[in-house]
């Protein structure tokens, strides 16, 4: 059986950009979106973020965590979808500055959270960031031995 119709049709530009509606210079998305207010849409037969496939439209390139890039915007608007506001980064350039929580750890702060996070309670990440005022995902980071590697693992 072959699958006909917009399920496998792959979107251009014109069709996105006939979804959505002005709002400055800004092209807000008025379709299927994310909890955290991405444009969705199906691409190919896959869920994908709309201003991503807008910029692998304009690019020719496709944005993924293999290649270390992310498509992102310059107005900051999570629904804008405007072609001129869609550019391409590394994730190292997205992400540098964003963590103003972060911070340096004491070497007994590191052990105190693998020891609580090791008892495998629900929601341990999220309570232990924020009594160390650090983000989850550090906290994960540590855990997992990602940084402050130089710590003997303690079992």
């Amino acid at each position: 059986m072959t699958l006909q119709g917009p399920y496998i049709k792959t979107k251009t530009i014109k069709d996105i950009l006939d979804r959505t509606e002005r709002e400055g210079d800004c092209l807000l998305w008025i379709g299927a979106k994310h909890v955290q207010g991405y444009g969705m849409m199906r691409q190919s037969g896959v869920m994908r973020s709309v201003h991503s496939v807008v910029a692998e439209l304009k690019y020719g390139v496709k944005p993924t965590r293999y290649t270390g890039t992310r498509a992102t915007r310059t107005c900051d608007n999570v629904e804008c979808v405007n072609p001129d506001h869609i550019i391409i980064k590394s994730v190292t350039e997205i992400y540098s500055g964003v963590f103003p929580r972060q911070r340096t750890l004491t070497m007994e702060a590191v052990r105190e959270i693998r020891e609580e996070y090791a008892k495998g309670e629900w929601g341990r990440g999220p309570r232990l960031a924020k009594k160390y005022n650090i983000s989850t995902n550090m906290v994960y980071a540590i855990t997992a031995g990602r940084i402050y590697k130089e710590l003997p693992d303690e079992t």
